[in-house]
C-alpha cells in the first residue's frame, strides 16, 4: 500500500494514500482566535475553508517549523452519518512516498491511551514507523474546534 510519509521530530510517521486529497506547501492561514494551540488555522482551499491541524503542536506542544519540506496534507474523514469532511495536517518533511505491506505492521507494545498515534508500527528501511488513523487523531481533538472555525471564517474571510 502507498503512503505519504512525513516526521516529528525525528519520528517518522505515515498516513495512507487513500486518505490523502493532496498535499500542498506550507501556505498563510487565517487564524482563528480562542482554539486550541494545535489549530493551525482555516486554508483557502479552492473556495472552501479546511481547518488545519499542527500535529507537531498536537504531538509535542510546539509548532511545525516553517521550512520548505513543511507540507499541509489534506485528508478527507467520513463522518458517522455519511458525509465528508475535509481537514489538514501540518507536517515536517513530507516530501516523500513509500510503498509498505500492510501484513507487516504490528500493534505498539508501549501505548498512551491519550495519544491520538497509537497506530500500528513497522521497521522500514532500519527505522520505526508508526501509521496514523485519520479517526484516531480525529477522535483525540476537541470537536468544537470544526464548529467555531466555520463561524469565525464566514464571518471574516473574504
Amino acid at each position: 500500500m502507498l503512503y505519504a510519509q512525513f516526521f516529528v521530530d525525528e519520528d517518522h510517521y505515515v498516513i495512507s494514500a487513500k486518505d490523502i486529497v493532496e498535499i500542498v506547501p506550507m501556505v498563510s492561514l487565517k487564524t482563528v482566535p480562542m482554539l486550541p494551540d494545535y489549530a493551525a488555522g482555516l486554508l483557502n482551499y479552492h473556495g472552501n475553508q479546511v481547518p488545519v491541524i499542527d500535529l507537531c503542536h498536537l504531538l509535542l506542544r510546539r509548532a511545525c517549523r516553517k521550512k520548505l519540506s513543511t507540507r499541509i496534507i489534506l485528508v478527507t474523514r467520513v463522518e458517522d452519518n455519511g458525509t465528508s469532511m475535509i481537514f489538514g495536517f501540518m507536517v515536517e518533511k513530507a516530501t516523500e512516498m513509500l510503498t509498505i505491506d500492510e501484513g507487516l505492521y504490528q500493534p505498539p507494545v508501549m501505548r498512551n491511551p491519550d495519544t491520538p498515534t497509537n497506530g500500528p508500527i513497522v521497521e522500514h528501511q532500519g527505522v520505526l514507523v508508526t501509521k496514523i488513523s485519520i479517526d484516531d487523531v480525529f477522535d483525540k481533538l476537541d470537536k468544537t474546534f470544526f464548529q467555531q472555525a466555520e463561524i469565525v471564517a464566514r464571518e471574516t474571510m473574504p
